[in-house]
């Protein structure tokens, strides 16, 4: 690869992860049911739930914010894990909960959350649902100077922890192949192949340090943890879903949603079930990387 090329690629990370879960072109919808592919409408609801996300459809988070009200009220010994903050900032994320409980803008100024790259206010409503609601919010994603690095350097950048978890999930030339293609999809088909196995890594361990996120708010006392994320991120076949069990959490105890909008179509077997909404009005996705 071009150096130059690859150092503005590196420098527009944070970017071109965030687009992971951008809309592309539209899927017929006969390819998916929108009713759940592997879960049954009868069983309870389970400890992991994750609802995933296209980032820049207020629709979604509007409906998950609702969502999340529900599932605290009816469970208040719920932890939300946001993939918009890493898990380095939970104890000052704690810290500025206890001085102003409430205050949205004191927990994403503790959290460092971009809000350039993640459009604020987009995501308001689902902190507003979380802190008026009384929960446990902690991050769930890596520090971007240790994402870079994971592109850069693969295992020898990874966290220790995450890199055991990942040692301990079972990962087939399948799921390698799914999780390139769906990042080569998200990027418009315009990511560099000398640059996919690099963020294939990184994709891999953000799912990684998400599901350890959840894990460690369930050790923690937690009876319920809620996944905030890309749909991405919450495919059952490739992405966190994979982690937890791998670390023994039983496929009946997680819920896989995905929300999407009208014409798209989801991966078979990827969800448990997917809600959608209307595309809002935006401009082609792939433009940022036609430029």
């Amino acid at each position: 690869m071009n150096i130059a090329f690859r150092g503005a690629a590196l420098a527009l990370l944070p970017m071109l992860l965030a687009a992971c879960a951008s809309p592309t072109t539209p899927t017929p919808p006969a390819a998916v049911a929108d009713t759940a592919v592997l879960a049954t409408a009868a069983r309870p609801e389970p400890a992991f739930i994750l609802l995933g996300e296209l980032h820049d459809n207020p629709d979604h988070h509007r409906a998950r914010a609702g969502q999340l009200r529900r599932l605290i009220a009816q469970e208040p010994r719920t932890v939300v894990v946001f993939e918009q903050f890493a898990r380095s900032q939970d104890a000052a994320v704690a810290r500025a909960r206890q001085a102003a409980p409430g205050d949205v803008d004191a927990v994403i100024d503790a959290a460092k959350l971009d809000r350039k790259s993640w459009r604020w206010p987009l995501h308001q409503p689902l902190f507003e649902a979380a802190l008026q609601s009384g929960a446990e919010v902690r991050g769930g994603n890596i520090d971007r100077d240790q994402v870079r690095r994971i592109v850069r350097e693969g295992d020898a950048a990874w966290p220790a922890e995450l890199l055991a978890l990942r040692e301990r999930t079972a990962w087939s030339g399948a799921q390698q192949d799914a999780l390139r293609q769906d990042i080569q999809d998200g990027h418009c088909g315009a990511m560099p192949e000398a640059m996919l196995p690099g963020m294939v890594q990184a994709q891999r361990a953000r799912d990684a340090s998400m599901a350890q996120a959840m894990l460690e708010a369930r050790q923690a006392g937690a009876k319920r943890v809620v996944l905030i994320a890309g749909n991405g991120h919450v495919r059952r076949d490739v992405a966190v879903p994979v982690y937890l069990q791998a670390a023994g959490v039983p496929a009946a105890d997680i819920d896989a949603v995905a929300y999407l909008e009208s014409g798209s179509a989801a991966p078979t077997g990827g969800y448990d079930r997917v809600e959608r909404a209307p595309a809002p009005s935006r401009e082609d996705p792939c433009a940022q990387f036609k430029r």
